[in-house]
């Protein structure tokens, strides 16, 4: 009897190893610089939306883009919302960091959650291939973060985001063309 039961805690032991093996101390590294959030932003992130719509390519600035993304989200999700804000910077390369900030009380140990990865467009469908996520001073990355990954993608799959030609980024910009 002892020596089954030392072979299921070992089994249990194994198991959250395995499971906590792509967790580790530490904050995700994303750039220090500024990106404004605010109305007047989101508004012209909307307007340059819309003109992309027409003409098959839209570029957007960081503060464009994040102020967009957080008004859009707030409108669609009522009062009772956690999140408060989404920065997003992008990098030459395809590389985007975001940064999600939570209002306080939604997490015990920080309001944010950082992701960090690059952008693509695979079968017509804008895709993301994340490496690193951090929340509370816990870092993710490895398999863990295909997960997430294939999670987001499911989403961004959805026909009502239209189909994507090529997606190209650069310091502090985001360029999408949209095929027929």
């Amino acid at each position: 009897m002892l020596n089954r039961r030392n072979w299921v805690v070992a089994l249990v032991a194994l198991l959250l190893m395995a499971s906590l093996a792509g967790c580790s101390m530490g904050q995700a590294e994303v750039p220090s610089r500024e990106v404004p959030i605010n109305l007047d932003a989101a508004l012209e992130g909307q307007t340059v939306g819309l003109q992309g719509l027409m003409s098959g390519q839209v570029t957007w600035t960081e503060s464009q883009f994040s102020s967009f993304l957080t008004e859009l989200l707030k409108q669609n999700s009522g009062p009772n919302m956690p999140i408060e804000n989404i920065t997003a910077w992008f990098g030459a390369g395809n590389e985007v960091d975001l940064r999600v900030t939570f209002a306080d009380g939604v997490f015990l140990g920080g309001n944010t959650v950082d992701l960090s990865g690059k952008v693509m467009v695979a079968g017509g469908q804008l895709q993301v291939d994340l490496d690193q996520a951090a929340a509370n001073g816990m870092v993710l990355s490895g398999p863990i973060m295909d997960m997430v990954s294939a999670y987001i993608n499911s989403t961004l799959a959805s026909p009502s985001f239209g189909v994507a030609a090529d997606v190209s980024t650069d310091d502090g910009s985001i360029t999408i063309k949209l095929g027929m």
